[in-house]
């Protein structure tokens, strides 16, 4: 991380703990007496800004920390938060902060996914319409999901994003309702426009493509230098390329 994308972040900081009480209050209003409760609430902003804070320092080794938070099912932790950056947004944060937040929101709940979701007992009918998956196998889901390297499923029939895991949600900066059924190439840096359009005909022909360094836009308007392998595979009649992206800072260190 860069010594100004730290800068961002310690302000992002600023302006959470600014605020803190006024976001705190408006959640609560918000979520009323939706799960979790008010206490959890607070302790998870908390988290939320101690993530934030050492993500300032070293974006690689910030780890979310839900110790004492197990109790809680993901999908309340992350409403938790979706509110508390919507909030804290409106409080005249910077265009910068905004963007610093968004992708620290996105970093977050994936992290709260990994750690809780394995252990959460939705219905599997229901799992499965929230988030199609090329296998449905719980081990197999666990095993994606967990991986530290982003995966991204691509449907080749319809150029369409058919899955991912939550590192594809941090890397992203969009939680997986967004990336799922949407284009690939919408996060395609413009200046590598033409090598994937390129990559999108090698694939749909059915030739193999080596590893290739691309850049991802984020939708708060940051780039990421990315390192992308490929492999492809037929599941249930459905053309898939399989994606395994890492970041190029990430490979270098």
């Amino acid at each position: 991380m860069g010594m100004e994308e730290g800068a961002v972040l310690r302000a992002a900081v600023a302006h959470l703990e600014r605020y803190r009480s006024a976001i705190e209050s408006e959640v609560n209003r918000r979520l009323g007496r939706a799960e979790p409760a008010p206490e959890v609430r607070a302790e998870v902003i908390r988290r939320f800004r101690t993530f934030c804070r050492l993500a300032s320092l070293s974006l690689e080794t910030a780890r979310v920390s839900l110790d004492g938070l197990g109790g809680n099912s993901a999908l309340a932790l992350e409403e938790t938060i979706r509110v508390a950056v919507e909030t804290a947004n409106a409080f005249g944060a910077p265009a910068d902060v905004v963007g610093a937040l968004g992708d620290m929101e996105a970093r977050f709940r994936a992290g709260v996914r990994r750690i809780l979701a394995p252990e959460e007992s939705e219905p599997k009918r229901e799992r499965n319409r929230k988030r199609p998956t090329p296998n449905a196998g719980r081990r197999v889901r666990g095993a994606i999901d967990r991986i530290c390297d982003t995966y991204v499923a691509v449907n080749l029939d319809t150029n369409t994003i058919f899955d991912v895991n939550p590192a594809a949600e941090a890397l992203f900066a969009s939680d997986s309702a967004r990336l799922v059924g949407s284009s690939l190439a919408s996060f395609i840096a413009p200046a590598d426009q033409l090598a994937w359009r390129e990559l999108e005909s090698r694939l749909d022909a059915g030739e193999e493509s080596g590893p290739l360094e691309l850049t991802i836009a984020r939708p708060n308007g940051d780039f990421v230098p990315v390192e992308v392998t490929i492999a492809s595979h037929t599941i249930s009649g459905r053309r898939l390329a399989i994606f395994l992206v890492r970041e190029r800072l990430k490979r270098i260190a």
